[in-house]
């Protein structure tokens, strides 16, 4: 999926994005069905203050920055945290060739 916009649409709850899963609040709340089941996504994000106050980090170290795209892999019922972990493992090394591992089991 696109990046939806920085200021969300449609949701009085937030000022701007804060997390990659915004765009999919009400299809986790329950209000929105999708035509599809897993989504990958590029969302940009902006957090200023409240839960993630990352302000005072802010320069201080290489990943804390107030403007930022955060990567995020979805679904929406269609399969769970063991499965994603053998999808990310499939990805990184037989899709993408890392030479060191061709399955789980080398890794374990």
């Amino acid at each position: 999926m696109s990046s939806s916009s920085l200021v969300p649409e449609n949701d009085p709850t937030l000022l701007f994005a804060n997390a990659g899963m915004n765009q999919f609040k009400n299809v986790f709340l329950g209000s929105e069905k999708r035509p599809y089941t897993r989504a990958t996504t590029c969302q940009k994000c902006m957090r200023i203050s409240g839960k993630h106050n990352d302000l005072e980090n802010v320069g201080v170290t290489a990943r804390h920055h107030t403007f930022f795209e955060m990567l995020g892999n979805f679904s929406f019922g269609d399969y769970f945290k063991a499965e994603a972990i053998d999808f990310a493992w499939e990805l990184a090394n037989r899709c993408l060739g890392n030479p060191q591992r061709t399955t789980l089991g080398d890794h374990l």
